[in-house]
This record gives structure tokens, sequence and C-alpha cells, in this order.
């Protein structure tokens, strides 16, 4: 398991249009927003994408004016194995992945 946290910084008028865009990509979840545009979100693993492209492609959101990580947890249990990078990439919405 594997979960992070940002604190996106967004227009507040731009709410709903970057909430919709970043909840579109697998695992993510926006929580509570500042009145100044502080929007935090979670990243959770979802299956055959990996977190580390989906993030990537949260600071590609249009709405998304800049990030920063607040919270990391990784618990891998034993005897489960990491998706291989291919298969990672198979799945990325990280355009550099597919190439």
């Amino acid at each position: 398991m594997n979960i992070v946290s940002l604190v996106l910084r967004i227009k507040p008028e731009t709410r709903a249009e970057a909430e919709a865009a970043l909840c579109a990509y697998p695992g993510v979840e926006c929580h509570g927003m500042s009145d100044d545009g502080k929007l935090v979100v979670t990243v959770e693993d979802a299956e055959g994408a990996a977190m580390s492209d989906t993030l990537i492609a949260l600071h590609r959101v249009p709405q998304v004016l800049a990030a920063t990580l607040a919270y990391e947890h990784t618990n891998v249990p034993s005897g489960d194995a990491p998706l291989s990078n291919q298969a990672q990439a198979a799945h990325s919405p990280c355009e550099e992945a597919q190439s």
C-alpha cells in the first residue's frame, strides 16, 4: 500500500474543473480547500497504475499551479511483489512512460 497527500495550489474559481480533472485519475481523491486555493489531495495505489506517474500527471492538470508533497506512506506486505516497470508503464497516465 502506498499513499501520499499533496497540497495543490489552484485558483479558487477553478475548483470544480480542477477536482473533476484530478479525480479522473485512478486512486485520486480531493478533500478540503482553503479560501486562498490550497486543495488537499490524496493519491493511493491503484490497480495497474504507478503512483509516481499519477503524481507527474497531476502536475500537468491545467488548473494546478503548484504541488507540495505533504505526506507519504509506503507499506509493501511480505510476499507481495510490486509491479514491474514494464507493467507500470503499460497503464501509466504519464506520457513519458508510454514512449
